[in-house]
């Protein structure tokens, strides 16, 4: 959100407790809200899953981040609160079993959150404030353990090592070439710039860490507030959200960056979009007064609204009211929406369950990764894996030229036998690689993909 928005953050709404729980489409089922600090107001949201499959919200206060187990939903129990200095802006990621924190206006810095010793309270083990003090947006790319920290406004990005998460150490920094940063999206060798004022977006090759490099800038049409963006599985489209009234949220084809296309547009009722998250053929975007609206982009010409949760609780005059986060990323299909005055909601969309797994009682006696089945397939797969003991994982589609595409599945799994889904359905016709990696083992296997 912008500072031209600030006061309004800070007008006092008294009990904000109850909340109508039908304001959504019958596709979407509400599961709970958490609101107790609603007289401070709220912010971002994100989302962690610990290795014993327990589900926690990473909930942004004007006054510090609440954790919150939200696994058994409507049951939500807040674990413990980081405290922080009085701010309206704040992010959240996670790497591992680590939270990062970064807030706009209050100087911190950054603060890292070792979440390992969930479901006991987790603990702030570093706050940095040595080489940035404000922050708007960070970004994690966790397969090459990078963490992105927007320089808030002229100030450049800087690049992060989390090659020890408990320490991150800066190893470089990048623009802003005479444009302002709002927001930063990274995934293998490119990172996706959000330019605020100047209604641009630049997309930087960063696969020498040490010196990211501009490939392309480019302008929305009318060239308003360029908030966000975030790129498809494929890595064929760039959807983009503009924080100005009437702004449609655009899907940019850029498989090709000598001549990136604006394909399809979509914009809720009350005009007014924050962020975009796609996760699959769906996004899901934070669109304030309209709430949280999942969006099929499985035909890019034609963006489709197919499900909403409106958390707004209505009544309050000005623009910047209502869903400001989102987090669709949890296995279980259970999606996070953060309201500015209404605190956290927990939704279920059946659309965001893409990944089951299966664990046995004997653990094997090695790790494995099976040949995905059926194949080849059109459009959903699954694949199966074997795990000794419990570990860190990630699982990598790449296509015939070895380009990353998408991220399969990651995180702490336990010792045993595993299998996750995929939805193809995005994806072009053609051979494919998997990769399962490991802190000691890695194998590859290939798939095929029939229209």
């Amino acid at each position: 959100m912008k500072k031209r928005s600030a006061i309004i953050l800070f007008t006092l709404l008294g009990s904000l407790k109850t909340h109508a729980i039908s304001q959504g489409s019958s596709n979407v089922q509400f599961l709970g809200n958490y609101n107790n600090y609603s007289a401070t107001l709220y912010n971002d949201c994100w989302g962690y899953t610990a290795p014993d499959g327990r589900e926690y919200a990473l909930l942004g206060v004007r006054s510090g981040t609440s954790i919150i187990d939200i696994t058994n939903a409507p049951t939500l129990t807040e674990v413990t609160f980081i405290p922080s200095p009085l701010t309206a802006w704040k992010d959240i990621k996670t790497y591992k079993n680590y939270a990062y924190v970064v807030t706009d206006g209050a100087g911190v810095g950054l603060q890292v959150i070792d979440l390992s010793p969930l479901p006991n309270a987790p603990v702030l083990v570093k706050t940095d404030s040595t080489i940035f003090k404000t922050s708007h947006n960070i970004y994690i790319d966790t397969a090459r353990a990078l963490l992105y920290i927007e320089g808030l406004a002229s100030a450049p990005v800087r690049v992060w090592s989390l090659s020890d998460p408990a320490n991150p150490v800066q190893v470089s920094t990048f623009g802003p070439l005479n444009q302002s940063v709002h927001d930063i999206y990274a995934r293998g060798n490119r990172a996706y710039v959000s330019e605020g004022s100047t209604g641009s977006y630049s997309i930087w090759d960063v696969s020498d860490s040490s010196a990211p490099v501009v490939l392309k800038r480019f302008y929305t049409p009318f060239r308003g507030y360029a908030h966000n963006a975030w790129l498809s599985d494929d890595g064929n489209f760039l959807m983009t959200t503009e924080e100005t009234p009437g702004q449609t949220v655009k899907l940019f084809d850029i498989s090709d960056l000598d001549s990136a296309k604006l394909k399809g547009e979509y914009l809720a009722p009350m005009g007014l979009a924050h962020n975009t998250h796609i996760k699959g053929r769906y996004a899901y975007i934070s669109h304030y007064k309209d709430g949280l609206r999942i969006v099929d982009i499985l035909n890019p010409d034609s963006p489709t609204e197919v499900g909403y949760y409106n958390t707004y609780v209505g009544g309050l005059s000005g623009d910047f009211h209502g869903d400001w986060g989102a987090f669709p990323f949890f296995n279980s299909g259970k999606v996070l929406a953060s309201d500015i005055e209404a605190g956290l909601f927990v939704i279920y969309f059946a659309g965001s369950v893409i990944t089951n797994v299966e664990s046995s009682v004997n653990p094997p006696t090695s790790n494995s990764l099976g040949q995905n089945f059926p194949n080849p397939f059109n459009p959903r797969t699954a694949i199966d894996f074997e795990l000794r003991k419990e570990t860190y994982v990630r699982i990598a589609l790449f296509n015939a030229l070895g380009q990353e595409i998408r991220t399969l599945a990651e995180g702490v799994y336990s010792g045993g036998k595993h299998r996750i889904q995929v939805d193809a359905g995005r994806l072009s016709a053609g051979v494919y690689f998997y990769t399962l990696r490991t802190g000691d083992f890695t194998a590859t296997r290939k798939m095929v993909i029939v229209k």
